[in-house]
Formats: C-alpha cells, sequence, structure tokens
C-alpha cells in the first residue's frame, strides 16, 4: 500500500456465486490483492470453500452468511444480478454498500468486471467508489385470515398467471384511489432498478435508478391501450386478485414467490431502508445503458 493513507474500508466481505467456475480464481485475486492492506476480511463459508484452504485460513475469517452483514463496512459480491439480489436481501436494514463484480454477462448491478478487479479494489479503498441510495419497495401479502408474509424487493414483485391459466385480473388503487384492472397475464410493479429487469422485457420505460418511483408494467395485457405506468414512488400500490379459479403467483425479485387466492391484497410502498450501491464516478449510467443494452 503506497501513500500512508488509511483504507476507508477496514472490514470487507466477499461473497461470491459458488456454482460459477469463474468464483474461485477471483475470490483469491481478491485475497492477494488486499493481504497486505490493513483491511480484515471476511466471507461466508460456502466462498470460504472456493479458494485455497491455507489461504482462507490464514488471511480470511469465515463466518455464517447472516451476521456477515454485521461485521462489515462493505461486501463485494462475485458473480450476476441474481447473485447481487440474494446478497442485498441478506444486508436489509443495515447500512452496508455492496459493490458487484461482474463475469461478463448482463449484469446491470453488478458495477465493475472482474478483469479490472485489482485496479478496482485499490480505487475502492482509496475512498473513489461513491455510494448510490437505491429505492426498494416492500411488498405486504394480506390473506383473509389475517395472515401477512413482508417481503424486501430490489427489483420488482411480479403478479402473473400460471403457464396454462386463462386470463387473469387484477384490481389496483394507488393511495386509494382505483386505478385499473390489468386483464392478461399480469402485472409488475418495479423499482427504478428493476427498470432494465422484467419490466424492460414486458415492454417498460427504462427510469434512472435514483429516482422516487414506481412502475406499473402490464404483462401481455388484453387491451392494448393499457400502457407502463410510472407513478410517485411515495405511494402505496394495492393490488387485489379478482380472478377465481385459476392459478396465479406473486414473484419477488424472480428468486421466490407464492400462490395467491381470490380476495388477497397485495400492498406495495417505498421501504424506509434503500439499497446501496458502490458506483465508479467515471463512468455514467448512460455509459451502463450503452455497454448493457450494445446501443453503440
Amino acid at each position: 500500500m503506497t501513500g500512508g493513507k488509511k483504507p476507508v474500508y477496514k472490514n470487507i466481505g466477499i461473497i461470491a456465486n459458488p456454482i460459477k467456475p469463474e468464483s474461485g480464481r477471483g475470490v483469491q485475486r481478491i485475497i492477494r490483492k488486499l493481504r497486505d492492506y490493513p483491511v480484515r476480511l471476511y466471507t461466508d463459508e460456502e466462498t470460504c470453500k472456493l479458494t485455497e484452504e491455507p489461504v482462507c485460513k490464514e488471511k480470511v475469517k469465515g463466518v455464517d452468511r447472516l451476521v456477515l452483514p454485521d461485521k462489515v463496512d462493505v461486501i463485494l459480491v462475485l458473480g450476476g444480478d441474481g447473485t447481487f439480489l440474494t446478497v442485498a436481501k441478506l444486508v436489509d436494514k443495515r447500512p452496508v454498500p455492496l459493490l458487484g463484480i461482474n463475469f461478463g454477462t448482463l449484469g446491470f448491478l453488478t458495477e465493475i468486471s472482474i478483469d479490472n478487479i485489482e485496479e478496482s479494489l485499490e480505487r475502492l479503498l482509496r475512498g473513489e467508489f461513491v455510494v448510490e441510495n437505491r429505492p426498494v419497495i416492500r411488498v405486504k401479502v394480506l390473506r383473509k385470515n389475517g395472515h401477512i408474509s413482508i417481503y424486501r424487493c430490489v427489483n420488482e414483485v411480479a403478479i402473473k398467471r400460471d403457464t396454462l391459466a386463462r386470463i387473469i385480473e387484477i384490481e389496483v388503487e394507488a393511495d386509494g384511489e382505483y386505478v385499473t384492472t390489468f386483464r392478461g397475464d399480469g402485472v409488475i410493479v418495479a423499482t427504478p432498478t428493476g427498470s432494465t429487469a422484467y419490466s424492460l422485457s414486458a415492454g417498460g420505460p427504462i427510469l434512472m435508478p435514483t429516482l422516487s418511483a414506481m412502475l406499473l408494467t402490464p404483462i401481455c395485457p388484453h387491451t392494448l391501450t393499457l400502457r407502463p405506468l410510472v407513478l410517485e414512488g411515495k405511494i402505496c400500490l394495492t393490488a387485489k386478485l379478482k380472478t377465481e379459479s385459476e392459478t396465479v403467483m406473486v414473484i419477488f425479485d424472480g428468486q421466490e414467490g407464492i400462490e395467491l387466492r381470490k380476495g388477497d391484497t397485495i400492498e406495495i410502498t417505498r421501504s424506509p431502508y434503500d439499497l446501496l450501491i458502490l458506483r465508479d464516478p467515471k463512468k455514467s449510467y448512460y455509459q451502463t445503458l450503452r455497454e448493457k443494452l450494445k446501443w453503440g
């Protein structure tokens, strides 16, 4: 380490996708780069198994994944957007920023390439990355019997029919005022960050990720005039399933879901706890769009 400047982050967590072959090499490169810096490294047990055992024992402390966010100032996430979303859920209410390291796939949430990992780590410890607040939505599923399930979504919540089901109907209100009834394959409520995920595939617009907004995107609407709608981020959206005898799922960030019943109510609000993402100030969001979407 040169210049005698103390690193901004002294406790660094590392979580990698265990099924990607590049993960082990990526973790080893991080450890080799950081071993001479005055920092403490933490990994979960799965990540620790990806690299050389002696190196891990000497330089890295392995802890349970659930408690890792309580011990670190920042978490390096190696993998794609799916891995990033899993770690974001793990962080939950804790003010721990994430830095995504991409292995070369589409990944909008993963900020840096594995090819530039050593240079990026130096810049991270010099404090050159900025923390960006990303709105997150809080989803409550209420059943007639009073049962409540609560989920935190970084990208979106999708209410959609099963593959073999017929057209479904979902009634939506905004702050208690009736908006419309979506008739078709379903509807997506996305965050600005999630505007480049499932919503984009369904024809929704791209939003700047730091906006305070919610995006309502119909999935294959039966009425062709029904179009995506951008709403103020502070509203409370309520969605009710009106369809009977069809299999309908509500899916959270594409990773988990539950089956809905007629009469179930879904309340969607902005979470009071934003997701903190580390971003390279030298790289604008427009540049990211050009690269990821091949705009040229």
